[in-house]
């Protein structure tokens, strides 16, 4: 198989759900941690990182859908 034709069959899968491996706080530590940590145009350290846990969850993929008028699955 060529590289194109590899790359266009290339998929991965994820069994997303609500289920957190970890706990709400372990979550929002690592996030800042690791914002912290990514690199950045001109080490200028301007990310923001929203964390969207419980029923704010909902709220916001209630909005995206809304946005996308229906066209993502929910």
């Amino acid at each position: 198989m060529n590289i194109i034709k590899s790359l266009e069959n290339r998929r991965t899968y994820y069994n997303i759900n609500k289920e957190l491996p970890v706990s709400e706080e372990k979550v929002i530590e690592l996030v800042q941690q690791l914002t912290g940590l990514v690199p950045d145009a001109f080490n200028m350290k301007s990310s923001r990182v929203v964390v969207a846990l419980g029923d704010k969850q909902e709220q916001l993929w209630d909005a995206v859908y809304d946005a996308f008028e229906g066209q993502v699955p929910n």
